[in-house]
């Protein structure tokens, strides 16, 4: 866990310089997600961090809650903040990323072995899971700015943990060119950087610099 923490603090550092360096004009630009501003990028971090950070406290303190009330109220408290003021949208982001960091370095070993549900209606995470689960938030949704921070940015122990994680429960198997690893059973159907195979595992671009089949991702 030390080493999971400490790999989310180097993504934490990264996206709040981007963050922090956001003009007007940025912030109110379309992110790569569609219907979504940039705005609507750093508030969904601010309130993931906060949801994640609220549910392993409750769950330190015996009074176990969901990340987020329901899926309508998630998405309502994006599109609440994203149209505040700029500069309550970044002091939002930066307290709620060293608060999970905090509540995650200062959690007793015993809580991590509890689980916590996304919505009240599940599905049901281990807890240990939600430092591995923000830092592909961050790391993407960082990303997903579409400023000078790309993909192909990403550290190389990041995709790996990326393709550990979306490759699972998929019938057909992919090739990393860069790493020389392949993920899930058979024979690759699908190869490129662990970067390209990443983004497009999570529903990004349209397999761009990838090769061989590209199988129906659902």
């Amino acid at each position: 866990m030390p080493d999971e923490l400490e790999a989310l603090h180097r993504s934490d550092q990264r996206v709040v310089r981007t963050v922090d360096s956001l003009t007007d004009a940025e912030w109110a630009g379309a992110s790569l997600l569609p219907g979504w501003t940039r705005a609507h990028v750093v508030a969904h971090l601010a309130l993931n961090a906060e949801g994640f950070a609220g549910a392993l406290e409750a769950l330190a303190e015996g009074e176990p809650r969901p990340i987020y009330p329901s899926e309508e109220a998630r998405d309502a408290g994006i599109e609440e903040l994203a149209v505040q003021d700029h500069g309550v949208i970044r002091e939002r982001f930066f307290a709620a990323t060293q608060h999970f960091r905090n509540v995650a370095e200062e959690l007793p070993d015993e809580i991590w072995e509890g689980t916590v549900l996304r919505v009240p209606e599940g599905p049901e995470w281990p807890a240990r899971f939600l430092v591995g689960a923000r830092r592909r938030e961050v790391e993407i949704h960082h990303a997903d700015l579409g400023l000078a921070y790309t993909r192909q940015d990403w550290p190389s122990d990041f995709c790996e943990a990326l393709l550990d994680h979306a490759i699972k429960d998929r019938a057909f198997a992919v090739l990393a060119t860069d790493l020389g690893r392949t993920w899930g059973s058979g024979t690759p159907t699908t190869q490129g950087t662990a970067a390209d195979l990443g983004w497009w595992l999570t529903g990004r671009g349209r397999g761009e610099g990838l090769t061989g089949d590209l199988p129906d991702l659902g």
